[in-house]
């Protein structure tokens, strides 16, 4: 290319071109367009990000299920346990009842030695054998 086909003159630049000035009604289908591209990929960062929040929110809740279930086994135990302390004052009262029933056989067994008349050492024998027969379990 020779050095005269470079050079430019710029009379060509100074004159307005009108085929290249847009008209008014390609500038507002262009502007449409781009506001269609802009609200198409607004509604797909909306979608995505709805997406995400429902995952999120269903692992939560699934977290949620499993506390809720362990909580219900753990009240499940303190409740056997009330139970079994409730149970507490009627197995204390019949050890001290068993207690007092064996020490009174004890001493009925312990008189029929010490009594001379031998119909009295079988009533206080027998007397012992019922009171160890009314020993609560």
């Amino acid at each position: 290319m020779k050095p005269e086909e470079k050079v430019v003159s710029m009379d060509e630049f100074r004159k307005p071109k009108e085929n290249e000035v847009p008209s008014l009604a390609e500038l507002n289908a262009k502007t449409s367009q781009d506001i269609s591209r802009m609200s198409l990929i607004l509604a797909l960062v909306a979608v995505l990000l709805a997406g995400v929040l429902f995952f999120k929110s269903n692992q939560s809740v699934n977290v949620l299920t499993k506390d809720v279930a362990g909580i219900s086994a753990k009240v499940g135990v303190m409740d056997a346990r009330m139970a079994e302390l409730e149970n507490l004052p009627a197995k204390s009262k019949r050890m001290v009842m068993g207690t007092l029933i064996m020490e009174m056989a004890q001493k009925a067994s312990y008189l029929s030695t010490q009594v001379d008349n031998p119909e009295q050492a079988a009533k206080l024998l027998q007397a012992m054998e019922l009171l160890q027969q009314a020993k609560p379990e």
